[in-house]
């Protein structure tokens, strides 16, 4: 039982090094077993499964870490090296489980998956079956197929599933261990990089469709499972988009056919976008809201951490202090240099410094010379409360909460995406209690925070993962491709 995953955005400065996968999640053996059972994870459904099916359960180690830059190959080489270590001793294997998420990129190769998979295989041998889970957003090249026969990717977004799809991976993996089953997987894509509306499935929209048609084709004889990406498109990598895999048993051609017909009922929906606001349309809303039991819930969807943004963006706050709103929160600022000083200063503190900004100041907006009091310290860990990721520990490091005018800025030392109401409340931030909620999140933040919400606004404030894919320069991505380039219909 093995987890590498990263979601890699290659137009930020940042990369990612063997700290953030530590601030993240980095255990090893019985470690995993103890931290991640009884969880909504895919490590935590792959043991309840393996519970379930009687399997003799070899931990071997569990890497996360939020999205941001490619991986360093420092930190890569010392999971890969780890992980062959440990599966060497563990003697022989019948399957192997890899929770992955499919849109990683190393410093030595765009494809971070097959890069792995290929020394996962040097180590195991090319007989044992192999079964993985795959976030919504994976970018999947064609060699993944050569290493992995079982491949199960999430159906929501947001991931409330996870456990669930580790589950059927789980499920596909026992009945190849016995016999029952010699399966295969095969890989196909429509010419595009925007597909599926980027995969929401929280209203009757493409993805939905095509989720509802994979399940039909995977009726048919000889198929095994069919899974449906809308990609990621904030990477620039060959296969940036959506794809369909395909896990067969001895039926390439039923395959090769299903998976034809839903890349073109991808490509029917292709016009099919739903687009953030302006800021300044947002600002305007808000001033016009007429004040509820429920508050209402923005999203800065262009600077999401859960998409490699920078998180530190202040041009949406900016716009909520010259506005005057009040009984406000905003969550989270990611400061680490802010967060210490104002925990030095302690709770009454007031303290004037410069908050956020600092990554790239032409994204979203740069510092910010703030005067406000220090309400609360804290050390920024917490369990989420769900519905995604529930029970699994966090760690926001050394965070605040700093009430500037009226807004209270949740100011953290480590990137996280705000999807768990426990978030706020780890810095005294009640949520229910605000007329206002900020959230850096595109769509994750809906599963805990849009049934709270009188009104949910989903904002574009010009950071780094706006969704005006024209704006960037791909140099990797295949083309043509839609809609960088014209491709008849």
């Amino acid at each position: 039982m093995i987890e590498f995953a990263h979601e890699s955005n290659t137009f930020t400065v940042k990369t990612t090094g063997i700290q953030d996968f530590q601030n993240s999640r980095y255990v090893r053996g019985a470690e995993m077993l103890e931290q991640l059972r009884n969880t909504t994870s895919e490590i935590g459904g792959a043991i309840g499964a393996a519970a379930r099916m009687g399997w003799d359960v070899v931990p071997i180690l569990a890497a996360h870490a939020n999205p941001s830059g490619p991986v360093c190959e420092t930190a890569r080489r010392k999971i890969t090296d780890e992980a062959r270590r440990l599966l060497a001793e563990c003697g022989p294997l019948d399957g192997v489980f890899i929770a992955l998420h499919g849109a990683m990129v190393t410093e030595t190769d765009q494809d971070g998956e097959s890069q792995f998979l290929r020394e996962i295989r040097a180590a195991i041998g090319v007989d044992i079956p192999v079964a993985a889970t795959l976030d919504l957003h994976a970018n999947i090249f064609d060699e993944f197929a050569e290493h992995v026969q079982i491949a199960v990717s999430y159906r929501t977004y947001p991931h409330v599933d996870m456990a669930a799809r580790a589950g059927e991976a789980c499920d596909l993996l026992h009945r190849a261990m016995g016999g029952e089953i010699k399966p295969s997987l095969l890989v196909d894509r429509p010419p595009m990089l925007l597909g599926c509306d980027d995969g929401r499935t929280t209203d009757d929209g493409p993805m939905c469709h095509v989720l509802e048609a994979a399940a039909e084709e995977a009726q048919a004889p000889g198929l095994l499972h069919v899974s449906v990406n809308a990609g990621f498109t904030d990477s620039d990598v060959f296969a940036a988009g959506p794809s369909v895999l395909v896990c067969h048993d001895n039926a390439e051609a039923a395959a090769a056919q299903t998976a034809r017909r839903l890349c073109d009922l991808i490509w029917s929906f292709r016009d099919d976008w739903t687009l953030p606001m302006s800021l300044d349309e947002a600002i305007a809303k808000l001033k016009g809201h007429k004040l509820s039991s429920k508050p209402v819930v923005v999203a800065d969807f262009s600077d999401n951490p859960g998409g490699g943004g920078y998180g530190d963006c202040t041009a949406l706050l900016s716009a909520l202090l010259e506005a005057g709103i009040e009984n406000a929160a905003l969550g989270a600022l990611i400061d680490a240099q802010a967060a210490e000083t104002l925990s030095e200063a302690g709770v009454g503190g007031v303290v004037t410094l410069s908050v956020g900004g600092k990554s790239d100041p032409s994204a979203g907006g740069g510092p910010l010379e703030l005067t406000g009091e220090v309400r609360a310290v804290s050390d920024g860990t917490l369990t989420f409360k769900g519905p995604m990721l529930a029970g699994v520990a966090a760690d926001m490091g050394p965070s605040v909460c700093f009430r500037v005018a009226g807004v209270d800025v949740l100011i953290t030392s480590n990137a996280l995406q705000m999807h768990d109401l426990n978030q706020f409340r780890c810095v005294g931030i009640e949520p229910m209690e605000k007329n206002v909620l900020v959230v850096k999140s595109m769509q994750h933040f809906r599963a805990a925070f849009e049934p709270i919400a009188s009104e949910v606004l989903v904002v574009d404030a010009g950071g780094l993962c706006s969704p005006d894919v024209t704006r960037r320069h791909y140099e990797r991505l295949r083309r043509p491709v839609f809609p960088l380039d014209q491709i008849d219909a």
